[in-house]
């Protein structure tokens, strides 16, 4: 392979990270906005930018919970506590841990926040035959992202700063890997060309290096892979299999086996 057509490879695999790293940028970008708009006093318009985000961006939980919480916190302040309810479902039905900082937050708020909480969780209580809530069968559960590339999941996720060191270390030994592999390919071939013995020697030189910086590059890639998975997995608290008694007023009581995937 030519180096040109190295170098576009290159290109590409930073045009993609630069591109992710833009994403993240404008997605923290317009949350401060809506902080912005809601701390000096422009509610509606707070809510209105909310929305558009949660309507016209791709995000993750972290980022939808505090645009949801903003949301909530607008509508609170314009009169409009029912209507705020559901957004604090919803961030319940995504983080059942989700809490508020009882000293920063308006009391106001803090009322209709705990009442909902009370109704979401009752009702969950009601629907699981009067068993308490699993509080884990309700975390996000891990998507086909965390085993296309090391750390897609984690930008996924919201955990931007992690993800960003997988992706871009991931990017950078994998096309490092690639690169060598096409160079050992071309120094075998001048290798076996080659007829006198200094040339032989010299040829095989540099066709040794790349290959043993083609070893040491994918299996840097391999151990940045094996430690994103490990942190995904060690991130994410719910369990893959759950067993879980369960009532019935026809079979009496039966066990539940529930697998993620």
């Amino acid at each position: 392979m030519k180096k040109r057509d190295i170098l576009i490879i290159f290109c590409c695999a930073l045009c993609l990270h630069g591109s992710l790293r833009a994403q993240t940028d404008s997605v923290r970008t317009a949350l401060q906005t809506v902080k912005s708009k809601y701390n000096s006093g422009a509610y509606l318009s707070a809510e209105i930018e909310a929305r558009r985000l949660l309507e016209h961006t791709p995000l993750g939980d972290s980022s939808i919970i505090t645009l949801q919480t903003y949301i909530a916190f607008s509508l609170i302040a314009q009169g409009k506590p029912d209507i705020a309810r559901e957004h604090f479902k919803s961030i319940l039905a995504i983080d059942p841990d989700f809490s508020l900082d009882p000293v920063y937050t308006s009391p106001k708020i803090l009322i209709v926040f705990h009442e909902t909480k009370q109704s979401f969780f009752s009702s969950r209580k009601f629907i699981n035959n009067d068993s308490a809530p699993s509080l884990k069968n309700s975390l996000p559960s891990i998507t086909y992202r965390a085993i296309v590339f090391p750390g897609w999941e984690q930008i996924h996720a919201g955990r931007t700063t992690t993800g960003s060191l997988f992706l871009g270390a991931g990017f950078v030994t994998l096309g490092a890997g690639i690169t060598f592999e096409f160079l050992r390919s071309s120094a075998r071939q001048k290798y076996l060309a080659s007829t006198n013995p200094p040339d032989i020697r010299s040829h095989y030189d540099i066709y040794n290096f790349y290959y043993k910086a083609e070893i040491a590059s994918f299996a840097a890639f391999a151990f940045i892979y094996v430690a994103s998975e490990m942190e995904i997995f060690a991130f994410d608290h719910s369990p893959s299999v759950s067993i879980q008694p369960a009532i019935s007023s026809v079979r009496g009581t039966t066990l539940t086996i529930d697998v993620r995937f």
